[in-house]
């Protein structure tokens, strides 16, 4: 293995000189591979600062051109906004029109201008600075000027709804970007305006609320006349007040609420309202009533129905006689809440005038489902273990004065006493939700997803691309490795619900151990090494292969879970019979993407049948599995048997050799 500039550094510092012939090998170490990466820089310029004193006379001046901030495109030169491997190549041409073309050729296709422009999108996600920070002013006039036609809501020729929706979901990206970059009044003025105007005629309120977030999030937008849009537009996605103005529309005076408590819990929460002074209707109606009189109101009366429930919280989702619909009881590990969004129907307003107060322990993952399916629904629930007992009759008296969230949140908290955090998410909670917000179902959360990406113009060749290896510009030690911690916690969930995996991981034993660098022809994508943890207790210590960094999360979460499956068989600790362990692993894989309601699991599973070498297994024959299971929800072995049943006898003879399902390997 060659030295790395670090290394030759401190080899040419041993004898205190640094001449410029071993100046100029520091050099070459850099440009060897032609291009010279973030990394490299960093490690020259440790050199330069670490033995500053040590350089012999020009040998440093061989050395600094190369930390230079790059120069501008001289006129009509083509950029290319990714110089590394890591991701589909995209060009700025001279014009400021993107293209997949390295000499800046104009796209021949309306579906290939959308993929250049979603290519872009993509690259402004994850890249650590800003694209076009240096680019000349002209060249970030003409990148604005021909995003025009991809900021209006009709559809542009050649797009289908779903193709437009992510032409306009990667200008808004792209958009900010330059407007971040653009400092000229003249340049950033129009920038905000046509910003503001891509999210206000915006349909889509999935994509309009991811818009509204990254520009308020944004650092263009902290100061100034951007900061003040970028207020103006956070109404729409956190709003200030419970549905006050559809309540009390039309003159009216009453609350009407619903609520749902545990068994356990329901003659305390009783108890509490008649301690406050709320009236039941009728002796057992589990109906109680209450008057609040505020100077500026007036009076408001207060209605609230009581009655056993856990499974059904979202039964009056859609009744507008009722206002807000609540719950305090146990969570059941999130299936209360999960199984009622499913169960409750879908509203053509979105739930728009009600609330949902949930008051159980750990609320915080449906936020996402309940965002989906009743997207102006208001939703407030809880981050951690709650103390049940909401108090109706301080919420009551908020509402009778018309409070805002800024108000009811705290006063939420300080009831729930027995937490030292804010425990409460309510609709202005806006960096908590979006951090559990996953609007485009990527597998990645809104908080870091800048790109709404809900279909691209190559979604094969994007997908074919995630499960094949990629040299990236960092090494290992220093790439982002959120993805593999995320993929080890789906582990240790999916083996809590899996009739086999839980005999060896029902107690959460897969650690996350980051990227590790492969050796030349390696074909592993995650090793497992079972080691003795500090408890005494077995652990299973994972690591993601670095050549699939790129790769996405729900591709990745998924392909850890066949692979632990494959490491326990290989290892002895899982004995099943060969064919059975390749369908439980594939069977795990299926069920790793159905959790996320991805808008593209049938070529992810496609993919990953390829990479695997594994036959031709239909997802159709696995999904009804899946839904029909009510607890080894990621496999069992009677799974795998009515799978078996299901297959054609070639493909169980395919399952019975020893390659079919290893990784294929890339040279």
């Amino acid at each position: 293995m060659s030295s790395s500039i670090r290394t030759l550094a401190r080899n040419a510092a041993a004898d205190r000189t640094i001449t410029r012939e071993e100046a100029q090998s520091l050099v070459n170490k850099a440009k060897a591979d032609g291009k010279i990466t973030s990394y490299e820089k960093s490690q020259l310029r440790e050199a330069l600062t670490q033995y500053k004193d040590l350089f012999a006379a020009g040998a440093a001046d061989l050395v600094k051109p190369l930390l230079e901030p790059a120069r501008p495109p001289a006129p009509g030169q083509v950029v290319n906004l990714d110089p590394t491997p890591s991701q589909r190549p995209v060009y700025l041409a001279a014009d400021g029109s993107f293209t997949v073309h390295s000499n800046g050729a104009a796209p021949r296709t309306s579906l290939e201008k959308g993929d250049a422009l979603y290519r872009a999108g993509e690259l402004v996600d994850n890249a650590k600075e800003n694209l076009f920070a240096g680019l000349p002013r002209e060249l970030r006039q003409k990148a604005f000027d021909k995003l025009g036609p991809t900021l209006s809501t009709s559809n542009p020729s050649g797009f289908d709804d779903k193709q437009a929706l992510q032409a306009r979901a990667s200008s808004g990206t792209v958009l900010l970007a330059l407007l971040e970059a653009s400092k000229e009044p003249e340049l950033a003025t129009p920038m905000l305006k046509a910003y503001e105007a891509l999210v206000k005629a915006e349909p889509n309120q999935r994509l309009k609320e991811n818009l509204i977030f990254h520009l308020s999030n944004s650092p263009a937008a902290q100061t100034g006349e951007a900061k003040k849009t970028a207020d103006a537009l956070m109404t729409q996605l956190a709003p200030l007040t419970p549905p006050y103005a559809r309540w009390f529309a039309n003159g009216n005076k009453t609350v009407k609420l619903d609520w749902q408590v545990g068994d356990e819990f329901l003659s305390g929460f009783r108890n509490n309202l008649t301690r406050s002074g709320w009236k039941e209707t009728s002796a057992g109606s589990g109906v109680y009533q209450k008057t609040f009189n505020d100077p500026q109101h007036g009076e408001t009366k207060f209605e609230i129905r009581t009655r056993l429930g856990s499974s059904n919280l979202l039964e009056k989702v859609g009744d507008k006689s009722v206002h807000i619909m609540g719950y305090d009881g146990h969570s059941n590990w999130g299936k209360n809440q999960t199984g009622s969004i499913k169960r409750a129907p879908s509203q053509p307003d979105g739930g728009d005038g009600q609330l949902f107060l949930s008051n159980l322990c750990v609320g915080k993952s449906q936020v996402d489902a309940m965002k989906e399916k009743f997207p102006n629904l208001q939703f407030t629930t809880t981050y951690g273990s709650s103390s049940v007992d909401t108090d109706i009759d301080a919420l009551a008296k908020f509402i009778s004065q018309r409070k805002g969230w800024d108000e009811i949140t705290p006063y939420l908290d300080r009831v729930d006493g027995h937490w030292d955090r804010n425990n409460f998410v309510t609709p202005t909670s806006t960096l908590t939700r979006e951090k559990m917000l996953d609007r485009d179902n990527d597998g990645q959360a809104d908080y870091l997803d800048k790109h709404f990406n809900v279909s691209t113009f190559a979604v094969a060749e994007d997908t074919r691309r995630e499960f094949r290896p990629v040299k990236q510009d960092r090494p290992s030690e220093l790439l982002d490795g959120t993805k593999v911690g995320i993929s080890a916690q789906v582990l240790n969930t999916v083996s809590e619900f899996n009739g086999v995996l839980k005999d060896v991981n029902e107690h959460s034993r897969v650690i996350a151990g980051g990227w590790f660098e492969p050796k030349a022809g390696e074909a592993d994508v995650v090793k497992f090494e079972k080691v003795k943890g500090k408890d005494g207790q077995p652990e299973y210590r994972m690591t993601v292969n670095a050549r699939y960094s790129h790769m996405s999360e729900e591709a990745m979460r998924a392909t850890c879970v066949y692979e632990l499956n494959r490491f326990l068989q290989s290892s002895g600790e899982q004995k099943l019979d060969a064919v059975d362990r390749k369908l439980l692993a594939v069977i795990g894989f299926a069920q790793s993407l159905d959790i996320d309601d991805s808008w593209r699991d049938d070529e992810v599973f496609t993919e990953f049948l390829g990479r695997y070498n594994l036959p031709a297994i239909s997802r159709d024959d696995i999904q009804p599995l899946l839904d029909a299971e009510h607890h080894d929800y990621a496999g069992s072995q009677q799974m795998v048997d009515a799978l078996k049943a299901k297959l054609p006898a070639g493909v169980l003879a395919e399952l019975k050799k020893p390659e079919v399902g290893e990784p294929v390997r890339f040279l």
